[in-house]
């Protein structure tokens, strides 16, 4: 199943003076990338409630500098970081009262998808999972997620690989 590509003129209708014409580009964009944004955020809170609420604002500053956005590849750079980054705020600001339950773990909603990315957690070390998921669920590039963690193509892609061959020598092949 493609995703609908946003176009630059897709960009352009956020700033457009009729309300029809922003709130269908908003939910063009937020139909593509919302759950994204929860993944990211949820990768790093384990929690529901708040990935939920880092949606929100990850969507709030997007509508926020909308003006801003000329390609659908800086609008996903954009929205990733800015997940990224609430939720590593939000995660320092409570670290030192939080504890991980299974039970939190569990409940996430992605269902059977679920059970096997919580056996890939098992297999890979954090950063393999993180690379393997964000480039074979999300399609997201080597060089996007080199370039949100800071590092290298090569050092991604060499995780990455790391990740699938530790992978298939699990599960035999």
């Amino acid at each position: 199943m493609a995703m609908e590509k946003i176009t630059y003129s897709a960009l352009r209708k956020l700033c457009s003076p009729f309300k029809e014409e922003v709130n269908a580009s908003f939910n063009l964009i937020y139909g593509k990338y919302s759950h994204l944004v929860y993944y990211v955020s949820f990768d790093i809170l384990k929690s529901e409630e708040e990935a939920k609420d880092i949606v929100n604002e990850t969507f709030l500053r997007m509508f926020e500098r909308r003006r801003n956005f000329q390609s659908e590849q800086g609008l996903k750079y954009f929205l990733l970081v800015t997940a990224k980054n609430l939720s590593l705020d939000r995660y320092r600001k409570r670290k030192a009262e939080v504890a991980y339950s299974e039970e939190e773990s569990e409940g996430h909603p992605e269902g059977r998808e679920n059970l096997y990315l919580s056996q890939f957690k098992d297999i890979l070390d954090e950063k393999e999972y993180r690379y393997v998921v964000l480039h074979l669920l999300y399609g997201f590039s080597f060089r996007e997620i080199a370039k949100t963690d800071g590092l290298s193509t090569s050092q991604v892609s060499l995780k990455y690989r790391r990740g699938v061959e530790k992978l298939r020598s699990y599960y035999g092949g």
